[in-house]
């Protein structure tokens, strides 16, 4: 396997197709809220029993995934109301060993919807004026060598754009979410799921193979839920630069788990915790002003 641009199966992809493990963006995330050892536990090359997480909730996501970017309905509709039966989780567990998605019927005329609403709200986005979600590579996998540390051994990483388009200035990234894709939402959560960091690695492998340094890289955010709303959500400098020292600092650690073949946990010594700031001064406010309210007057229990 050579570095760049490469057409790859997503089984193949997922199950690391470098010559050696791989460091991925979710790896990435791992790294910085976590530990190596859950790194290690997580990465498909690494652990031999390692089990890809597998959940019902996010099949129309995925089944949407696939549509709007693939053009792919991958789907085995399964006539049933929920996955509550016996009959019902075993026709979906086989449906899944066969390398098929199964889904409700009742959510495949939504997955339609969605993709529509997506398509519509891409089109009629003006900041996205002059690039198609069918003029570029989608689902294209991107692999490089961060190489450049002297007498070390090749550093693989991967990533896979859901689109690229074809002048590399642009990746989109699609979320989906079953509670609202309204921007100040999302944008409460791109720490807490490290999508500065994903942003940041992916832009990072665009540029080391070829790819100019000044892309964009947007998250399409769609909701799973009528009317299927979706934005369009980018980060600003400085959020990217916080993603980007997240990533080097994951890379540092990568790179040393790798040569040491040591994977460590948390650090294994006593963590005092200090309260926040607010905890203290809502204490030192209740000391000042006392108890000032009255139970009885305030649920109108007054004699």
């Amino acid at each position: 396997m050579n570095p760049g641009l490469q057409q790859i199966p997503m089984a193949e992809y997922q199950a690391d197709p470098a010559p050696v493990p791989s460091l991925s963006a979710g790896i990435v995330d791992i790294l910085t809220r976590e530990s190596p050892l859950h790194a290690w536990f997580a990465h498909p090359k690494l652990n031999p029993n390692y089990q890809p997480d597998v959940d019902s909730k996010f099949d129309i996501g995925t089944a949407a995934h696939a549509l709007l970017f693939e053009g792919t309905d991958n789907c085995v509709i399964v006539e049933a109301d929920d996955w509550r039966t016996k009959l019902a989780r075993e026709t979906r567990d086989a449906i899944r060993a066969s390398g098929k998605l199964p889904l409700l019927a009742k959510h495949h005329a939504a997955v339609e919807a969605m993709v529509s609403a997506a398509f519509q709200a891409w089109q009629t986005n003006d900041d996205l004026a002059g690039y198609s979600l069918h003029d570029g590579m989608n689902e294209w996998s991107i692999l490089w060598d961060e190489g450049g540390v002297l007498n070390q051994p090749a550093l693989w990483c991967r990533c896979r754009p859901d689109h690229l388009s074809k002048d590399r200035r642009l990746i989109v990234d699609a979320k989906f979410t079953d509670t609202s894709a309204n921007p100040f939402a999302f944008e409460r959560q791109i720490d807490r799921m490290g999508y500065d960091s994903r942003a940041a690695f992916y832009l990072r492998g665009n540029a080391a193979t070829g790819g100019p340094e000044d892309a964009r890289y947007v998250y399409l955010v769609q909701e799973v839920k009528p009317p299927y709303a979706a934005s369009f959500i980018a980060l600003d400098p400085a959020y990217l630069d916080l993603g980007r020292r997240k990533v080097e600092n994951a890379i540092a650690i990568w790179r040393s788990c790798m040569a040491s073949g040591k994977w460590p946990g948390y650090l294994n010594r006593i963590h005092y915790a200090a309260p926040p700031a607010y905890a203290i001064a809502q204490q030192e406010e209740q000391e000042v002003r006392g108890f000032e309210a009255d139970p009885a007057v305030l649920f109108g229990k007054q004699s």
